[in-house]
């Protein structure tokens, strides 16, 4: 329970963290993330039930689904694209990324994201069962940070709570997948298969070039994740169905 708790606490701005809690309870909290980011997709799916306007809904849902997570990871996304980009050094990119102040490369990032999330949901939202993928997508997209957490290390010497929670062991993260996954076969079938592989091929790539531009994975690199993630298994959902590679 206290692994939940703190899922809840860290994904989320809900005050549920327990006031003690071990390292290792900080860790066994990765798996719960998808689960996290299915109560996310359920108030998605009713607020989604509301008699509005495409544009007037997207608006809505695309505030909620900031409201939701308190920014966290856009403020993860910006860090990282400041940090990435606008230093030299391992080092000096890691000090980039904890600066408070956000650069060109951060706000842009953080624009671009609101706006693709808008213009797609607006998309979405003209779709017959499109709940159903308000459900998947945050699941999803934190199921994919869950991935990068089995997968990936920390910097070495970061002492962030995201470098804390790397490491997740191989049992937790094969219970969590089979939840992800049933959810997602359940609701969608083949198409959740193909919307985990796409949240996988981006955590490898986000996992991968964070090792390479400071040497490991932080919990800015995994709000990176999760933003990255949705907008492309938006971008995904919306193409298929215009293409007519899904049956709805």
């Amino acid at each position: 329970m206290k692994a939940l708790l703190i899922a809840l606490s860290t994904l989320t701005p809900f005050p549920s963290s327990p006031e003690k809690w071990t390292e290792r309870e900080l860790k066994q909290s990765v798996a719960f993330y998808p689960l996290i980011g299915a109560l996310i997709g359920g108030l998605l799916v009713l607020t989604a039930r509301i008699h509005l306007a495409h544009d007037l809904k997207a608006l809505l849902l695309l505030l909620l689904w900031v409201i939701t997570t308190a920014a966290f990871h856009l403020d993860g996304l910006s860090d990282c694209l400041d940090g990435f980009f606008g230093g030299k050094t391992p080092e000096e990119r890691r000090r980039i990324m904890k600066d408070p102040s956000i650069g060109a490369f951060g706000v842009t990032g953080i624009a671009l994201t609101l706006l693709f999330k808008y213009v797609l949901l607006s998309r979405l939202l003209a779709v017959e069962e499109n709940w159903k993928w308000f459900l998947l997508i945050p699941m999803a997209a934190r199921w994919a940070v869950t991935f990068s957490c089995a997968l990936f290390k920390a910097p070495q010497g970061d002492k962030g709570l995201g470098s804390q929670v790397v490491g997740l062991s191989a049992p937790l993260f094969a219970a969590s997948t089979v939840f992800a996954l049933a959810i997602g076969i359940a609701l969608l079938k083949l198409p959740a298969l193909e919307a985990y592989f796409l949240a996988a091929v981006i955590a490898l790539m986000v996992g991968f070039f964070s090792k390479s531009r400071i040497g490991g994975l932080t919990g800015d690199g995994m709000g990176a994740t999760v933003e990255l993630t949705e907008v492309g298994l938006l971008f995904f959902t919306c193409l298929s169905i215009s293409k007519g590679l899904l049956p709805f």
